[in-house]
């Protein structure tokens, strides 16, 4: 191959004239107006036989000036400026300005139809990139809060709340502080049907922002109380932290009860008290099991005497929401009195005994009687309500059962002491119903009566005297005749007035009023006004 500038031999494989420096291109040029078909096989051919060191060898041959003549066509001075230029900048950024400029001028030498194609595959990029830049635009948009509200809002007046609420769930994503979104949203859930997720959105906004806490809490509640969902109000006045939402509403709040009194060990009695909420019942009990609406009703505090409780009480409002059990252990250690000693044992009798009754230390001791007209099943112990023992009984004619039970200061109660006796006076010469008349002319005869049926002037009961006990007085027996009041507007009921006569068995002619002294003995006092002809 020869160069086509000086016409010097060409060696196969380089890219320079040695002779002239003309760079030697192996391509031949390429002419699309004559031919259009190219041998790129012999080009590529050719290209692999290239040394790539050879190129970089001859370069540096053509960078060095001592290399050139007087005679090229580029003078030595010039070639010498141009190399030192070189020398300066890096190779690879030379090389990479060469290139480019040598495409540059290749494309211009280029046909007409070459640059068109050129220029329209350019025009084509260009238009691809603005389209894709558009497309990612329009994406962009639709996902941004104002687009998801509009089109949320849009769907909601289209009544279609499915839609509305995802395009409110994704703004939400991206905006989780905006109220009116999530306030927009609670009112798409409940024209949806989704009650619970609106409470739950709301509960939200009511927690996150206290200002708008007050409006909130009364949407909620209007929802709430639409599905008398009851147990669902108190459960949110529960972990509402605002006093007057709470105060609105405490009707419909079912706190659990309170204790009056800590729980643990106590060396004295208990009343215990149970504090709840106002329109409502607690129910409690004292075994620990839990209690409902069977369990004992509380009306009054708990009397706790000695021993162990475990009391659980609940509250139940009047919609029927149970509130959570309370819960609590009391050891009541105190002393149980002893147990009261009658001075006379259960059995029959000929002769009535006065009955004494000793009690423990600083105790009391109440009593109840129970004479034949009382049915067993209606017979209970006594308490202290019932009477209390001061003097000697008297034993009563007939069957009869005390009952007797003390009480330490502390209200502790002892156990029950029973007694029955069976009194009969066999030798008696003067009969009950003569005692009775006696009885009944010699009150008459002391005043008061209108007659000796028993009438007072004063109202329209009167007064009526019955044998019920007996009496040993110093060897003497008499019969114990108590005055009854009879109250007709009362049914006809019978009410002991407290005074007492006495007569004897034997003597219809020794009689009087019974009365006994601040040391417990009987006496009897004898007044006579009239002659009752015995």
């Amino acid at each position: 191959m020869k160069c086509p500038k000086c016409g010097a031999h060409l060696q196969d494989g380089n890219l320079f004239c040695e002779e002239c420096g003309e760079e030697i291109n192996i391509v031949p040029e390429y002419d699309p107006d004559t031919d259009l078909s190219v041998d790129l096989d012999g080009v590529f051919d050719h290209t692999k036989e290239i040394n790539t060191k050879e190129v970089k060898k001859q370069k540096k041959v053509r960078r060095n000036p001592d290399d050139y003549v007087e005679n090229r066509h580029v003078s030595k001075r010039k070639m010498i400026d141009v190399d030192d230029e070189w020398e300066d900048e890096d190779p690879n950024e030379v090389g990479a300005i060469k290139d480019l400029i040598l495409s540059i001028g290749d494309f211009w030498s280029r046909s007409v139809i070459s640059k068109i194609v050129v220029v329209f595959i350019a025009l084509v990029f260009i238009g691809f990139i603005i389209a894709f830049g558009m497309i990612i635009k329009g994406i962009s948009d639709k996902q941004s809060i104002d687009y998801l509200v509009e089109q949320a809002e849009n769907s909601y007046r289209n009544k279609d709340y499915e839609s509305a609420i995802d395009f409110y769930e994704k703004a939400i994503e991206k905006d989780p502080d905006n109220i009116k979104i999530k306030f927009d949203i609670s009112n798409c859930y409940l024209m949806d049907g989704q009650d619970n997720n609106a409470v739950f959105i709301l509960q939200e906004i009511a927690r996150d922002n206290p200002a708008q806490a007050t409006d909130t809490y009364e949407r909620i509640f209007n929802i709430l109380y639409e599905n008398e969902d009851w147990s669902g109000i108190n459960n949110l006045l529960q972990t509402c932290n605002d006093p007057e939402i709470v105060n609105k509403f405490q009707e419909y709040l079912c706190k659990k009860p309170e204790f009056s009194q800590k729980e643990g060990e106590y060396d004295e009695t208990l009343y215990l008290e149970l504090q709840s909420a106002i329109n409502g019942f607690v129910y409690y009990t004292l075994d620990g099991s839990d209690p409902d609406e069977n369990s004992l009703l509380y009306t009054e505090p708990i009397y706790l005497e000695s021993g162990e409780y475990d009391v659980k009480a609940v509250f139940v409002n009047e919609y029927g929401v149970k509130s959570e059990i309370s819960e609590a252990k009391y050891n009541i250690n105190v002393k149980i009195p002893l147990a009261p000693m009658v001075s006379i044992e259960s059995g029959s009798y000929n002769v009535p005994i006065t009955i004494k009754v000793d009690s423990d230390i600083d105790c009391e001791t109440y009593y109840v009687l129970y004479r034949p007209s009382v049915k067993e099943e209606e017979r209970v112990d006594p308490d202290m309500t019932s009477t209390l023992y001061e003097y000697p009984l008297l034993m009563p004619m007939g069957p009869s059962e005390f009952r007797f039970i003390s009480y330490s200061p502390e209200g502790i109660p002892s156990t029950v002491i029973t007694r029955k006796y069976n009194v009969t006076i066999s030798d008696a010469t003067v009969s009950l119903a003569d005692a009775a008349n006696i009885a009944t002319v010699y009150r008459y005869s002391l005043g008061g009566l209108t007659d000796t049926d028993g009438h007072v002037a004063t109202t329209n009961g009167k007064f009526e005297y019955i044998i019920e006990d007996a009496l040993n007085l110093k060897g003497t027996i008499y019969y114990v005749i108590n005055e009854y009041y009879v109250d007709p507007s009362n049914g006809n009921k019978r009410t002991l007035t407290g005074l007492r006569y006495a007569v004897n068995t034997k003597d219809p002619n020794d009689y009087g009023s019974l009365e006994i002294n601040a040391k417990g003995d009987f006496y009897i006092i004898k007044e006579r006004s009239v002659d009752l002809g015995y």
